[in-house]
């Protein structure tokens, strides 16, 4: 009698874990890279794992958060001038430029991410998510096909505060050690 078939909730999870892991082997293995891994407990009482991989020769930091069905991930991709967030729970992507004027660069960034307690510097970003869907990763770089493949990827628009008056919409809220991100959209998305 053949063994049972896996569900396929416990495949996309191998799936996504197994893509984190090979995009941070991959900005790992450069000679610049800098990396820092931390455990820390969650809201409920549960370990977190967080990972920061931040590579000068690609230009490029991955945030990892690893909370089971709820992990995210994300990718500040410099020379693309993108951040994408990933939230494999959701089987989506959301893409947005980067505001350069606002957002660290990556040796201020790695300079944040090594002080002594990064979360009191924490980055506040907030994103109205599109419908508009991103039609060809191909267009934005390799980390972004890495993070998005396979995935419903989004375009959103960063916006300075978080609006009250948002309306029909629903918000994420997704912490990556020192990213503290608001992801806003349609209801459907979360």
């Amino acid at each position: 009698m053949p063994p049972p078939p896996r569900s396929s909730k416990w495949a996309v999870t191998r799936k996504q874990i197994l893509v984190a892991v090979l995009v941070e082997l991959v900005m790992a293995s450069a000679s610049e890279s800098n990396a820092i891994q931390l455990i820390n407990k969650g809201n409920n009482g549960g370990t977190v794992y967080q990972t920061v991989n931040i590579n000068n020769n690609y230009n490029v930091a991955t945030f990892n958060t690893y909370l089971g069905t709820h992990s995210t991930n994300a990718i500040v991709d410099y020379n693309a001038g993108l951040i994408v967030y990933q939230l494999p729970y959701k089987r989506i992507c959301i893409v947005s430029r980067m505001n350069r004027s606002t957002f660290p660069s990556i040796s201020q960034l790695e300079n944040m991410v090594h002080e002594e307690n990064p979360s009191l510097h924490a980055l506040h970003r907030n994103y109205g998510i599109s419908r508009k869907l991103v039609k060809n990763l191909y267009q934005l770089g390799k980390p972004t096909q890495a993070m998005c493949g396979g995935f419903t990827t989004y375009w959103a628009t960063e916006f300075q505060r978080l609006d009250p008056s948002i309306g029909g919409r629903g918000c994420a809220g997704v912490r990556l050690l020192i990213l503290d991100v608001n992801l806003c959209g349609g209801i459907s998305l979360f």
